[in-house]
């Protein structure tokens, strides 16, 4: 039984048909001509053996009356049937409609009952590739704790599925009793816990307001595009070399993260003015910092949020950059302060109340997030990466 901390249950609040809060990540693999017959099966058989050892291998379950939050529970009834589709071998896929297709599965609820991931399975797609999607959800784990998802199924050399299976245990879910049981005895120490924090958690909350008066954040502009989104996305990618991002950054005297932030205001902009509805102030992105330390473990979230201004309203791009590294230098520090006041402990009902309150604010029209959109950046696999002997080229 593996609590989910408030925060994680903070994204199964948020989950809706138009934000689904699930991460995902499209995975295409070089495969030879003479391999693509038996890829989906060499997939399927690889992936059976690992996900035993895997954080997939378990179901998410509510406290009776919410009276704790919600707990993961390892099984061994991971009904890959249910789990993995296949796309039906018609020939080659092109990109644009792989991605087409991605739009849609990544909108595609995970049911709550089964193991928290789905896997599809695309045998053929242009130029010799085949792909994998796979989703989790939100839940689960954040960016950082997804590639550790990832690098539990794939391989640093090209393994081909020999390895043996793990053994896993089907841990039973208590009785209402039992739970009540367990979560008196948990949230008690939560709560020991919280008292021994409270002299530091007051330092840390007077710090963070004493900086926030004197950090003032860039107001969130609303104009043409604010407001509720559907349920419709689309999909895209473009490959850009990291060492050219490097390169801008150490001339500009600041980080990777600012040169992808300043790229994405570039895009911003310019899709703006060409719809005619760029605001006159600069646009306000949710962003996020990962937080986790070895103590943490892999999964879970350990995310602290940060919403930099884009400096949308400046034309020149290096003024552009300067102002947001600037305005994201403020976030970083600001989220340092922050940082201490992130681990709350569990309170009775927490989840439940939790869960009420967004609701409200959503039914209400109140906004969940203050920025007008969300940009992530997280380091994908550094070295080459293999699933059952076949080599992930992006």
């Amino acid at each position: 039984m593996n609590r989910l901390r408030p925060d994680d249950d903070y994204f199964l609040c948020m989950h809706s048909p138009a934000t689904p809060m699930q991460i995902g990540a499209l995975q295409l693999f070089d495969v030879p001509a003479d391999h693509a017959d038996r890829f989906v099966d060499d997939v399927r058989t690889h992936v059976a053996r690992r996900i035993p050892a895997t954080a997939l291998a378990r179901v998410r379950r509510s406290a009776p009356f919410h009276v704790d939050t919600d707990a993961w529970f390892t099984t061994r009834a991971v009904d890959l049937d249910a789990l993995i589709t296949v796309v039906p071998d018609d020939g080659e896929m092109s990109v644009a409609e792989l991605h087409g297709r991605v739009a849609r599965w990544v909108m595609e609820h995970l049911d709550p009952g089964l193991p928290p991931f789905r896997i599809v399975i695309v045998p053929r797609v242009e130029s010799g590739h085949a792909a994998v999607f796979l989703t989790i959800l939100h839940a689960l784990a954040d960016g950082v704790g997804f590639q550790s998802i990832v690098a539990s199924l794939t391989d640093d050399v090209p393994e081909t599925g020999s390895r043996a299976p793990a053994v896993t245990v089907d841990e039973r879910i208590p009785t209402a009793p039992e739970w009540f049981v367990r979560a008196g005895v948990a949230l008690v120490g939560d709560a020991r816990e919280s008292r021994r924090q409270r002299p530091a958690q007051a330092d840390a909350q007077a710090a963070l307001d004493a900086y926030k008066r004197e950090h003032r954040r860039a107001k969130t502009p609303k104009f043409e595009l604010s407001g509720a989104t559907s349920a419709s996305r689309s999909y895209d990618t473009v490959s850009l070399p990291l060492d050219r991002f490097r390169r801008i950054a150490k001339a500009l005297d600041g980080t990777v993260n600012d040169v992808f932030l300043t790229v994405g205001s570039g895009a911003v902009r310019a899709f703006l003015l060409s719809i005619d509805a760029l605001p006159p102030d600069p646009i306000v992105v949710n962003a996020a910092r990962s937080y986790r330390r070895p103590e943490h473990g892999d999964l879970g979230n350990r995310i602290v949020s940060l919403h930099p201004h884009l400096a949308t309203d400046l034309a020149d791009p290096v003024e552009r950059f300067h102002a947001i590294r600037a305005s994201m230098a403020a976030e970083v520090e600001r989220s340092r302060l922050q940082e201490p006041l992130m681990d709350q402990p569990a309170v009775p009902f927490g989840a439940r109340k939790l869960r009420a309150q967004m609701a409200a604010r959503v039914e209400g029209g109140g906004a969940v997030l203050p920025g007008n959109v969300s940009l992530s950046n997280v380091p994908g696999p550094d070295s080459p990466r293999y699933l059952a002997g076949y080599r992930m080229t992006a």
